[in-house]
């Protein structure tokens, strides 16, 4: 386009849009532009701010929409955790064909991995499995751990599922992945939002360590899908597709954790918190146990992890999403709370813990700040 063409067709627009425009960029400069700004300058500053806004998107990691839904994230989180080795985004991998695998018309290919020593997300995208509106999508999988030496290690704990489009905010409520609240039909079912705009689905896993000493660190992880469909009535699981798809991905080395001492009692209880070992995505909590537990069935007394303050005054006060309290020697002296998280944490801006008096329902939840 000549230069007098591209004045003509910019004229009539609003400065304040190419302001705008402007301001949304990365330079971190904030110009004011004011009626009897000339035209060309105006121009410059729109090349400018959509060659910044141009080469910003072209290294920006993006997770995808089912990592979203495990665990929540800034931008500048996935910009940071990929660069740093403790997230991996498959599609930008330059063999990143040779990951996906179909059959029967069915395709599947990982996403995004995130891990530290004791959690890993995983996050596969899932093409031509039709699933209408109200039915809720399943697969039967299977999964294990390989070391380097190849050995197999099936001690691994795990869930996983179809992402539904929903996510707890910070109150613990579910909403919409875009914010709103949730949606039901006339017959007060409620609307989940399973497939997105181009029909494709995303399928989560989340997997821990059995024992604390183990780590996920620097493993091999072998995914099989073997059946996809549908939960029918009563939650029975109807499959609609049989077929294999198979995946080995090497697990992060990085884990970013770091050792932060408490040395604090949690109020209402005989356990003092001594340190606590904290990354992106999880928790350890350290406690030493100054009395005796009451142990009721399945609930041991030790204290659990609820959530953390964060210094600019944020209280995610249901921040776990899922874990285990146990103890750590035979005395019962001390014990261990562990957690992972429903959404990313900058651990040098933890203000506070949010924990619960004990594993009992209904417990009381504290806050404790941090020395």
């Amino acid at each position: 386009m000549r230069a007098e063409d591209l004045l003509q067709a910019m004229n009539g627009i609003d400065d304040k849009i190419i302001a705008n425009t402007y301001n949304n960029s990365n330079s971190g400069t904030i110009v004011h532009i004011k009626k009897s700004f000339p035209l060309a300058a105006c121009i410059g500053i729109a090349l400018f701010a959509a060659a910044t806004v141009t080469a910003a998107a072209a290294i920006h990691h993006f997770w995808g929409r089912g990592m979203n839904g495990i665990v929540r994230s800034t931008s500048q989180q996935q910009q940071t955790l990929t660069e740093q080795g403790q997230a991996v985004v498959y599609p930008e991998k330059t063999d990143y064909s040779s990951y996906q695998v179909t059959d029967q018309g069915v395709s599947i290919a990982p996403e995004t991995v995130i891990a530290d020593s004791h959690y890993a997300f995983i996050s596969f995208k899932v093409q031509g499995l039709n699933v209408n509106e109200m039915e809720e999508p399943g697969a039967e999988l299977t999964y294990n751990l390989t070391d380097a030496s190849g050995e197999e290690s099936y001690y691994i704990n795990g869930t996983s599922s179809f992402f539904d489009g929903t996510y707890p905010n910070e109150e613990g409520m579910a909403v919409y992945e875009d914010g709103s609240p949730m949606e039901f039909t006339e017959n007060g079912e409620l609307k989940l939002r399973y497939v997105d705009e181009n029909g494709d689905l995303e399928y989560n896993l989340m997997i821990s360590t059995a024992d604390a000493s183990d780590t996920l660190l620097g493993k091999t992880l072998h995914v099989e899908f073997q059946e996809l469909g549908i939960y029918a009535d009563k939650c029975e699981f109807v499959p609609s597709v049989v077929g294999k798809w198979n995946f080995d991905m090497n697990l992060p080395t990085v884990s970013n954790a770091k050792t932060i001492e408490v040395n604090k009692a949690v109020p209402g209880t005989e356990c003092t918190i001594e340190t606590i070992e904290v990354t992106p995505i999880s928790i350890i909590v350290n406690y030493k146990i100054d009395g005796s537990l009451q142990q009721i069935e399945d609930c041991n007394g030790i204290p659990m992890f609820s959530g953390l303050g964060l210094k600019d005054g944020s209280n995610y006060m249901y921040l776990s999403n899922g874990g285990s309290s146990y103890f750590t020697d035979d005395s019962m002296k001390k014990g261990a709370s562990s957690s992972c998280f429903q959404r990313i944490i900058d651990t040098s801006e933890i203000r506070s813990l949010f924990i619960r008096t004990s594993d009992y329902e209904n417990a009381e939840v504290v806050e404790i700040e941090l020395p």
